[in-house]
């Protein structure tokens, strides 16, 4: 199910951002980008309580009906407006949907199973992305000739939407046939609709988190190292053209080694990772080479260089991300499993949109500001970035 609806998510993202530079130009693009973030400062607490307190196999197969009838409504979107709106809408689901299936997965797999479940999952919800844009090129050829009577508008876009809006409906009716789960039970006495009882479920999952010190230390160290992972999405390309003179071909080439070093990650674990008991200390190790890697591209004078570190930088965030989530699957009680998540995926967005703010802003400060290399401010924010992921690992290490 994962594999289909990222798959449908990645040619709705490229729609998204193609129909937004339509109807309003680069400001509409940066509007539908945001709409996509926003949602998880906000809603990803509730979305969390949704998963704790429903059954979660109908949770996710209502949030991907929702999302194919939302996705649909984009074809027919006039407005930058609409677009945003429907946007926000969609991310809310999102953050429904995301914790409900993370709280399912320890119910589904053995404990010696987590590692390469997650594998799996990241490896759906990722590596989706060239069959997602090649979908996308090959919708653009076929968007003006089908409108399926009339329903369509006739372009790409609405093309694009429709096969999004179908591939939500293939990943329902996948979950739709998982086992039968479990019925919630609502401590004694509570009523259905008591509006308290949300605010006593915030309390509780913000209590686990915080209290609990194998999950409060990876779900901050995840989210500080995201932070500085956001960096090189931020800076690769004026890094890649501007300082290491690499010209077009310069940034592909670091996204292409983060993307291929990460698959690497992912396997080592998937093979070695069920061997080791106690997953946070290797995600500490993993987030310490990470770290390491970009603190090291920072210094290198030739794009071969920086592809390289780059590279191994992939190696440490793919197998931390798959360690993170295999470690809190494990940690998380199946009660609060759904709002631990949701911490998890608020505190991402948080640490992600932040880092991308203030990226360009850190360089220019930083620029002639030392001495040597170190006088190129995209440097200094890349060695930045390397040293908060360095300490997270060294904290979670610290931790356990």
């Amino acid at each position: 199910a994962g594999f289909v609806s990222s798959t449908g998510d990645w040619v709705a993202l490229l729609a998204t951002l193609s129909l937004a530079d339509a109807l309003a130009g680069g400001g509409g693009v940066v509007l539908a980008l945001t709409s996509r973030i926003v949602p998880g400062l906000f809603f990803a607490a509730i979305g969390g309580i949704v998963a704790d307190r429903l059954n979660r196999k109908h949770v996710m197969v209502t949030a991907e009906l929702g999302r194919a009838c939302l996705v649909l409504s984009l074809a027919f979107a006039e407005s930058i407006q609409y677009l945003v709106l429907v946007n926000l809408a969609l991310e809310a689901l999102t953050l429904v949907f995301q914790p409900a299936k993370e709280a399912t997965v320890p119910t589904l797999v053995s404990r010696s199973e987590l590692v390469q479940a997650n594998s799996l999952s990241l490896s759906a919800a990722y590596g989706t992305f060239p069959l997602g844009a090649a979908i996308f090129t090959g919708l653009a050829s076929l968007g003006d000739n089908i409108t399926l009577g009339g329903f369509l508008p006739g372009t790409q876009e609405g093309l694009a939407f429709l096969v999004d809006a179908a591939t939500y409906l293939v990943s329902a009716a996948f979950i739709s046939t998982l086992p039968a789960m479990a019925r919630r039970k609502r401590p004694p006495g509570t009523r259905r609709w008591n509006p308290m009882v949300v605010v006593r479920d915030l309390k509780e999952g913000a209590s686990f988190v915080a209290s609990h010190r194998r999950v409060r230390t990876v779900v901050i160290a995840m989210a500080t190292a995201l932070a500085g992972g956001g960096i090189v999405v931020v800076l690769g390309k004026p890094f890649a053209t501007d300082v290491l003179h690499s010209g077009v071909a310069g940034f592909p080439a670091l996204l292409t080694a983060l993307g291929l070093g990460a698959g690497f990650g992912i396997v080592l674990v998937t093979i070695f990772g069920p061997r080791f008991r106690h997953k946070d200390v290797l995600f500490g190790i993993a987030l310490l080479l990470c770290g390491a890697a970009l603190s090291a591209a920072a210094f290198v004078k030739t794009i071969i260089g920086a592809v390289g570190w780059v590279a191994v930088m992939g190696v440490g965030a793919g197998a931390a991300y798959v360690l993170g989530f295999a470690h809190l699957h494990e940690q998380a009680e199946d009660g609060v499993r759904g709002r631990t998540f949701a911490a998890l995926f608020s505190l991402l967005r948080i640490g992600l949109l932040t880092s991308m703010m203030l990226a360009l802003p850190a360089a220019g400060f930083f620029d002639g500001l030392l001495p040597g290399l170190l006088a190129t401010g995209s440097r200094d924010v890349l060695l930045l970035g390397g040293l908060t992921m360095v300490s997270s690992g060294l904290l979670t290490l610290w931790s356990v």
